[in-house]
């Protein structure tokens, strides 16, 4: 009984999560400058901590006051990024998001989003409920969600952090 409940808990989030991939990819989504807001939304199950946040933060040329992230953890008590958190039960039943911190981070206005995850439904829905302008993430995401598409480098910071550097020196 368990296992249908779950099952059927996991199509009504899949269905939240393509109605709001239809809406994102209805909008006009392209890069500009200047970069004054950048959200992340993190697995703290990879390998990565905040100081490694503020560092790429500060390389691409702005302050820890001009970010904002929300990290999923499946307990409280691995969570490297306790101020804004999400898990398993931030999601009702029928996909919704019923948690504080969640729609917290959804509520601000970004120019850069960070979608530091893989293949994670609860993050993919946030992310793409998030309000950004443009987006990075893994090819091991959901790839609907990402302006830029980051491969073979996921779980490895220091490399991710060098590329996204890389690349929006590009774009400039």
């Amino acid at each position: 009984m368990k296992k249908l409940f779950l099952k059927i808990k996991d199509k009504f989030l899949q269905k939240k999560i393509d109605n709001s991939l239809h809406v994102l990819l209805s909008q006009n989504r392209e890069f500009k400058k200047p970069i004054r807001k950048v959200g992340f939304i993190i697995d703290s199950e990879l390998d990565i901590d905040y100081l490694d946040i503020v560092s790429l933060t500060e390389n691409i040329g702005l302050k820890e006051k001009d970010i904002k992230v929300v990290s999923y953890s499946k307990t409280i008590f691995n969570d490297p990024f306790y101020k804004m958190r999400v898990s398993d039960d931030s999601i009702s039943f029928f996909g919704n998001i019923n948690s504080a911190d969640a729609n917290e981070f959804i509520s601000y206005n970004y120019d850069l989003l960070i979608n530091y995850f893989g293949h994670n439904k609860i993050l993919s829905l946030i992310s793409s409920k998030s309000n950004a302008k443009y987006r990075v993430g893994f090819d091991n995401s959901n790839q609907k969600l990402n302006d830029i598409i980051f491969k073979n480098i996921y779980n490895n910071f220091e490399k991710f952090s060098n590329q996204l550097v890389k690349y929006l020196k590009i774009l400039n």
